[in-house]
């Protein structure tokens, strides 16, 4: 192995062990991807019927319910009944992609638990034992870790190719500790993790003129999360201004995988998309020109629980890299791209009523940009170190609160709920990444 891949082997292992020993797991909207994997694996299907009395002891949480007419309920009351067929209500790509890892751990997991000697009740003991269902948060700890620490892997490779090992080791270093890659994709399966796996990957594969590879990974990343519309859509862009031949190739790559997807939405709902890749969608938040637009973009940038210039203050750098590339070299249509991307992602994020993330830590809804946030700093490596610098070591401290201190997470829940107390999103007084050294407020807290 040559020094590029033994530098590569150990950033990976670095990475995937400090996620894996960084303590906070947040599976949330991600608590049912497990176990439809397992339904994947042993059932052949997607629907989670069979963990009817889990999900009904859970208030039905994240769970829809197809009818036998077809006719779809979600919410699912939480002390009603489905008449029906149950399934998670986010993508069904996270769990696929997982099930191949899902089996191996079923598998490997009772072969070594003679060697750990894990013999007290609890998670461990089931997951040592092989059940992944009853210990899925350490399933989807360990998954996640993993991902996110391939995707380090990869912004090394990709950024080895356009600068010198050390530069493309630093940034991959600021990818995994200084964004959300450690605060957020690595502590559970939302679908952040593969966003920050394949966006790069797909980055790289067009600016090596791989169209056809760059159309696979780009619609997979679609169908993970659909807000990666705006990286597929520009990069079909990108594609047009290569030539026929580029566009073919990139169509060519992408239908195999939007015709598995669309075969599954079809014969689970009777439509071509799921029903949470829907802009306006019922009983729960959609795109819109919503009233809270204003507060919504400044907030998705500088508030001061979401703000991503006062977490990720690096992505500032990032933009100056973008404009060093836009304005010549081989680069600028990387440039060009990733402008176009992070303009449009922002407005987008912004339309979303939800705009804020719900239950999360930092700047969610930007964690899928982060490894491109990362590659655009390539440009500006040996300008203004100091204050670059001073950029990341704040990152790492906020992220850090992320992922090693509970109750910064909590903050969403104390000393109120965040969707009651959605004033708080501003409230500088008590910042989430705080709370580790701030308690929460005592008493009532009112506006």
């Amino acid at each position: 192995m040559n020094r590029q891949g033994l530098i590569a082997a150990a950033l990976f292992v670095v990475v995937f062990a400090v996620y894996l020993l960084s303590p906070n797991a947040t599976p949330f909207d991600s608590r049912w991807t497990v176990h439809t994997a397992l339904s994947l694996i042993h059932e052949h299907n997607a629907d989670l019927n069979e963990y009817a009395r889990v999900l009904r002891k859970d208030h039905w949480y994240a769970i829809e319910c197809i009818l036998p007419d077809g006719q779809r309920l979600y919410p699912v009351p939480p002390r009603g009944t489905c008449a029906g067929r149950v399934y998670h209500f986010y993508p069904i790509a996270v769990p696929l992609l997982i099930s191949p890892a899902v089996a191996v751990l079923e598998f490997v997991a009772p072969a070594v638990r003679p060697l750990i000697g894990v013999t007290a009740p609890g998670p461990r003991r089931a997951f040592f034992s092989g059940d992944l269902a009853a210990s899925s948060t350490i399933v989807e700890l360990l998954l996640a870790s993993l991902i996110v620490a391939a995707a380090a892997v990869i912004v090394f490779l990709f950024g080895c190719r356009l600068a010198d090992w050390r530069a493309a080791l630093l940034i991959a270093l600021v990818f995994a500790f200084a964004t959300s890659a450690w605060s957020t994709g690595s502590r559970a399966l939302w679908m952040h993790g593969f966003s920050m796996l394949l966006l790069p990957a797909g980055l790289w594969a067009m600016w090596r003129g791989r169209w056809a590879v760059a159309g696979s990974v780009l619609v997979l990343a679609f169908f993970a999360r659909p807000t990666n519309v705006v990286p597929l859509v520009f990069a079909g862009v990108w594609a047009l201004t290569q030539g026929r031949r580029a566009v073919l190739r990139f169509a060519l790559g992408a239908a195999p995988v939007a015709l598995v997807f669309v075969a599954i939405n079809e014969a689970t709902y009777g439509t071509l998309m799921a029903p949470f890749f829907f802009g306006t969608r019922a009983n729960t938040a959609s795109i819109s020109l919503h009233g809270r637009l204003g507060e919504a973009l400044l907030g998705n940038l500088i508030s001061p629980s979401r703000g991503l210039f006062v977490y990720t203050p690096v992505a500032l750098f990032s933009l100056y890299g973008v404009w060093l590339w836009i304005r010549g070299g081989a680069e600028r249509a990387i440039g060009l791209y990733l402008a176009a991307v992070f303009v449009a992602h922002y407005v987008l994020m912004s339309l979303y009523e939800d705009w804020f993330g719900g239950h999360s830590y930092g700047p969610r809804y930007f964690s899928d940009l982060s490894p491109l946030f990362a590659l655009a700093l390539l440009p500006i490596r040996d300008r203004i170190r100091w204050a670059v610098g001073v950029a990341v070591a704040v990152g790492v401290f906020m992220h850090a609160q992320g992922a090693l201190c509970w109750p910064c997470v909590d903050w969403n829940s104390r000393p109120v709920e965040i969707r009651a107390s959605q004033w708080r999103l501003w409230d500088w007084s008590d910042p989430p990444f705080l709370r580790n050294v701030q308690p929460p407020p005592d008493g009532p807290v009112v506006k």
